[in-house]
């Protein structure tokens, strides 16, 4: 109930829409601060009266009953409420209700799978889960409709462009490492290609895993930042470039300093600091 409207589900002849109507006991006027609106959330039309100042996310919740987003921060900052409006990621929390009854499309994350089971799942949400790129659940829905929205215009992202696709979407556990893996092993499922999830069921080997090899002992240094990161979530993508460097043997650190072990063999100190100012992390 809200402003004394009572909302009625009402099934169209089509046995594939379903509208729901919003009637009020007053034939006169709307207040001039409600509004009746029409919303198209995954596909099902909801007629609703709206207070001109009322979220998406409010409306969503309190007048439908849809559970399909998470509030973060109310302040369009985490990203956690984030829905596709025509395709682009939106915060729900701060996007009114009264300006989306003109037509958009808006899809939740209840709206991306296909069928029952992870075979079910969209890609996307099919990698965060199988790839771990979650912890305790409360950004992931976000992150996973912001993701939705930079695969579709950007079928094969960059590191940096995965960055600014997902920079509205903050993760205060910290899994970015988790987050960017799932994002490009989705990406690789949606152009049609081979993909490995980092969780897979356990199986029975036939014959004994080949011996390691062995393990370099390798220099280590704590170098500090010359510019300290912004933030700690920034510090899981560098590593993670960083890694990827051969010769990098592990790498760990925080938002002012990064401890690096690599092999003295492949580069100097010198040249590791070279390194670290072409990935524009320069050292002290």
């Amino acid at each position: 109930m809200l402003g004394g409207a009572a909302v009625v589900a009402t099934r169209a002849q089509s046995p594939q829409v379903t509208t729901t109507t919003t009637t009020s006991p007053a034939l006169g006027p709307l207040p001039a601060t409600m509004r009746r609106v029409s919303l198209d959330v995954d596909g099902v039309q909801h007629t609703v009266l709206v207070d001109n100042r009322e979220s998406l996310w409010e409306t969503m919740n309190f007048q439908l009953g849809l559970h399909n987003s998470n509030l973060g921060c109310d302040r369009a900052e985490c990203g956690a409420c984030a829905v596709l409006v025509d395709g682009k990621a939106v915060n729900g929390c701060t996007v009114l209700s009264a300006r989306l009854g003109r037509g958009q499309k808006i899809t939740t994350v209840a709206g991306l799978a296909t069928g029952t089971g992870v075979a079910g799942l969209h890609p996307v949400q099919r990698a965060y889960w199988l790839d771990g790129g979650f912890q305790c659940g409360i950004c992931t829905r976000g992150f996973i409709m912001s993701t939705v929205a930079l695969l579709r215009a950007v079928p094969k992202p960059t590191t940096a462009q995965i960055k600014d696709g997902l920079a509205g979407n903050i993760c205060r556990c910290g899994e970015y490492a988790k987050v960017f893996k799932a994002v490009n092993t989705a990406g690789a499922e949606m152009r049609g290609e081979k993909v490995t999830y980092l969780a897979k069921p356990v199986t029975v080997l036939a014959t004994p895993p080949a011996a390691a090899p062995p393990t370099i002992a390798g220099t280590s240094k704590t170098f500090d930042f010359a510019t300290p990161l912004s933030t700690i979530e920034e510090f899981d993508p560098f590593a993670e470039e960083l890694r990827k460097v051969s010769g990098i043997l592990g790498v760990s650190g925080n938002e002012r300093s990064v401890t690096i072990r690599w092999d003295p063999a492949r580069f100097t100190e010198a040249q590791l600091r070279d390194v670290l100012a072409g990935l524009r992390r320069a050292v002290k």
